[in-house]
């Protein structure tokens, strides 16, 4: 029996309590953003106003709504090949295709990339993107030249994104950052939004789905039109410094050791892992797009809700269909026997 809140969709907001005997240590020197798409606009610019910034190298694999939100700020982005299901060699060859004054971003794809490049002294800036791959040991013990994270994809903060210089001091902000009370509501809708699901977790029968819902929506289209560095108030820094420490991998990698055990590779999809590293979610690779449609369906039928990543890029690669179903801090051995009798069901249903 699937919790009735279901598996997956936003997080609800939980008291930073429940996670204090969780918790990791951070040697980082970061600096804090609302998002972690400001946090690599911000980035940007610092290099931007150095005058060392020739081309902007992206992989073709990346979420659609961050680079078409950068775009609007760099809209000659550059484009380089990778298969982000593949990590037996994973090695980025930036040489082969960027220069001195080029920056290339590094996408952690879903906590499994190992992040090694051939940059040299005399190759490109190096940007690496965490945002799926938080507390991944390729992130705290980077070398690159800059990082970031959008937090809110892996804590139940409203808000929130890091960078940070891992062969520097703490970043200096040299860039105007501005007061804005319009912001700020979307933080307060976000939190209430959450809190409204966390009502109707806790039994509130005046909450439900369609009632927080289009609050998380109205969030994310808000977020897409914001392009302003807006200062963090004193509340919101401690509000998201308060849940930073949370070891989300931890629980992430007893989910995961358990469903790895149930679920094999099968005729319809493949389950993408790999030995040493903690994957962002349980991930299913498909060949066919009926395949993954129709399981997906399926799930959501039954109250798992998977998240498409991504599924405005194409690739020229047989198997390339790719679904995450969240195995995070919210759920317990148990929803992952849920996960897997769904999955089973559908496996004897396609095989009848």
């Amino acid at each position: 029996m699937v919790r009735k809140e279901g598996i997956g969709s936003y997080f609800h907001f939980e008291k930073q309590k429940r996670f204090k005997d969780v918790s990791v240590p951070l040697d980082l020197n970061y600096t804090l953003f609302y998002t972690g798409r400001h946090a690599l606009l911000y980035i940007l610019n610092e290099i931007n106003h150095s005058g060392n910034l020739s081309k902007i190298w992206f992989p073709n694999y990346y979420c659609q709504h961050t680079l078409g939100w950068i775009k609007k700020s760099y809209p000659n982005i550059h484009i380089y090949d990778i298969n982000p299901f593949e990590f037996s060699s994973d090695v980025v060859n930036v040489n082969e295709f960027a220069t001195k004054n080029d920056v290339v971003l590094i996408n952690n794809y879903w906590g499994l990339s190992s992040m090694k490049t051939n940059a040299d002294d005399d190759g490109p800036t190096i940007i690496e993107d965490h945002s799926h791959g938080w507390l991944s040991d390729a992130g705290l013990h980077s070398t690159a030249d800059y990082c970031f994270v959008s937090l809110r994809k892996s804590l139940p903060i409203p808000l929130g994104g890091m960078y940070w210089k891992p062969n520097d001091a703490r970043p200096k902000l040299g860039l105007n950052f501005k007061t804005d009370p319009h912001f700020y509501k979307i933080w307060d809708t976000m939190l209430h939004a959450m809190t409204l699901k966390s009502d109707f977790i806790a039994g509130d029968t005046h909450s439900n789905s369609s009632t927080y819902l289009p609050l998380f929506y109205e969030v994310e289209e808000a977020l897409n039109v914001y392009t302003d560095f807006v200062e963090l108030t004193e509340e919101h820094n401690h509000f998201i410094e308060s849940y930073l420490h949370f070891n989300t991998r931890k629980i992430k990698e007893t989910h995961l050791d358990y469903l790895y055990t149930k679920l094999q590779d099968t005729a319809y999809f493949k389950v993408i892992k790999r030995s040493g590293f903690t994957a962002f979610g349980f991930l299913l690779l498909f060949k066919e797009a009926t395949d993954y449609n129709d399981l997906k369906q399926f799930l959501v039928a039954n109250k798992v809700y998977p998240s498409s990543l991504w599924p405005d890029n194409h690739l020229d690669v047989e198997w390339r269909y790719f679904l995450n179903i969240h195995i995070d801090y919210r759920y317990t051995l148990t929803d992952m026997d849920s996960i897997i009798s769904l999955i089973h069901t559908w496996l004897k249903h396609k095989m009848a």
